[in-house]
Order: structure tokens, then C-alpha cells, then sequence
């Protein structure tokens, strides 16, 4: 059976490239004598973890394969948005509902976009898009925090 790997952590990050770019691969790029070392970074019971230097050899190689966005840069940026983020003390079902608005709105706004070459239409789907973004990244700091306990 797999092991789980949670969303937005290191270890399934790692597993998403070694899925485009193969376990081998990775162990070359990171200077590691075997592919089970690496495989050890991606497991979350185990205690040794990913270099950063690693995961920016990563990131630029995931690149290279084809990858759209560089997954250990964005992963960690987000990590650090939602960690800093002061959420207020809403329920979850709150928050789903300012998400599926704010989405609600940037989906009206993207449409309405596309067939249009007004500049005006596409800046206000950006905020829009904007604010979804945020919206959900807040509800992320919300269930982190509920999660540590400091929600009821």
C-alpha cells in the first residue's frame, strides 16, 4: 500500500517530481549514492529531509523535463504566505462560502475576458483572480490553525 504524503509538504512535492523526472534522476541531480536515500526524503515517517540546495536542483530540473512552475519554490512560498497569515476566527463553512464566492466572481471575470480585447476586463479578472487566491490561502491558514488546536 502507499504511503500517504500530505498536500503541501516536502515529501509529496518531492514525490511529484521524481514522478516526471525519475527516482534515478533525482539521486544524480542531488549527489546521493542511491535512489533510496532520496526516497527516504519523500517519506514523512522518516527522519532525514530534503536539502534546499536539493530542492533547487529539483525545481530546475522538473523545469527542464517539461514541468510548468518550479514545485519547491512554490511550495515553500506558500507555506510562508500561509504561516504568516492572521486568520480570524471563522468557522470553515464561513470561509468555503467567502471562497466559493470569490471564485464564483474570478470564473465571471475570466469569461467575461476571453472574448474581449478591453484591458479593463482582463486587470479586473486579475483582481478577481486575486482574491480568490487570497481567499484560499486564508481558509489554508484557518484549517492549519484548527488543525494545531487553536480553533474550536
Amino acid at each position: 500500500m502507499t504511503k500517504l504524503r500530505e498536500p503541501l509538504t516536502y515529501q509529496r512535492t518531492l514525490t511529484n517530481v521524481a514522478n516526471l523526472i525519475g527516482w534515478d534522476r533525482c539521486a544524480a541531480i542531488c549527489g546521493v549514492r542511491s535512489e533510496q536515500a532520496v526516497r527516504n526524503w519523500s517519506d514523512p515517517d522518516c527522519e532525514t529531509e530534503i536539502r534546499m540546495i536539493d530542492a533547487e536542483r529539483l525545481d530546475r530540473a522538473y523545469m527542464d523535463h517539461g514541468g510548468d512552475h518550479a514545485p519547491f519554490h512554490r511550495l515553500h512560498a506558500l507555506r510562508l504566505d500561509i504561516a504568516g497569515r492572521q486568520t480570524p476566527d471563522q468557522c470553515l463553512a464561513s470561509l468555503a462560502g467567502q471562497v466559493a464566492k470569490e471564485t464564483g466572481e474570478a470564473i465571471a471575470a475570466m469569461i467575461e475576458a476571453s472574448g474581449s480585447k478591453d484591458v479593463r476586463q482582463r486587470r479586473r479578472a486579475r483582481q478577481e483572480i486575486h482574491e480568490a487566491v487570497d481567499a484560499m490561502k486564508t481558509s489554508l491558514a484557518a484549517l492549519d490553525r484548527q488543525e494545531k488546536g487553536n480553533l474550536s
